[in-house]
């Protein structure tokens, strides 16, 4: 079932290193970088999919704004929620005139991660390389493989 106010028909899979996954469900990460636009229907879901090592959808949080912006003034008035270093970010949108923020909000850690072999069983799920989309009913799918 959708959560009120947010788009009905898919989530947003984003899939991040560990540390920034963590970062973001404890609410020191608040903007999330990407290179293209994301898709998406403000606000969205998006399930948070901690790469290797971990290799588990470990917590939710909403997408509520998009903002495509010249790259040094993403750093200048966003830099500090990104969770980057200033080297991290260069490398990072090194070669683009601008990069995308997704504003992040209401972070959920979930009871416990659900490990990828679960996600595989529950959803025949296969983790994106930067972002995906899922269904709403695939995302429940997802989240019931803690069960």
């Amino acid at each position: 079932m959708a959560e009120a106010g947010l788009d009905a028909t898919r989530a947003l899979v984003l899939s991040l290193k560990p540390r920034f996954a963590e970062a973001i469900l404890t609410g020191d990460k608040t903007v999330e970088l990407r290179r293209i636009m994301p898709r998406i229907t403000i606000p969205t879901l998006a399930l948070l999919y901690a790469t290797g090592p971990e290799c588990s959808l470990v917590g939710t949080c909403v997408v509520h704004s998009v903002a495509r912006l010249p790259t040094h003034e993403l750093w200048r008035c966003h830099g500090t929620k990104t969770a980057l270093t200033k080297p991290e970010f260069d490398a990072y949108l090194a070669g683009r005139d601008n990069g995308v923020a997704l504003f992040l909000e209401q972070p959920d850690r979930l009871p416990a991660p659900v490990p990828l072999h679960a996600l595989r069983r529950a959803e025949n799920f296969r983790p994106p390389q930067s972002l995906a989309y899922v269904r709403h009913d695939q995302r429940e799918r997802l989240v019931a493989a803690l069960r």
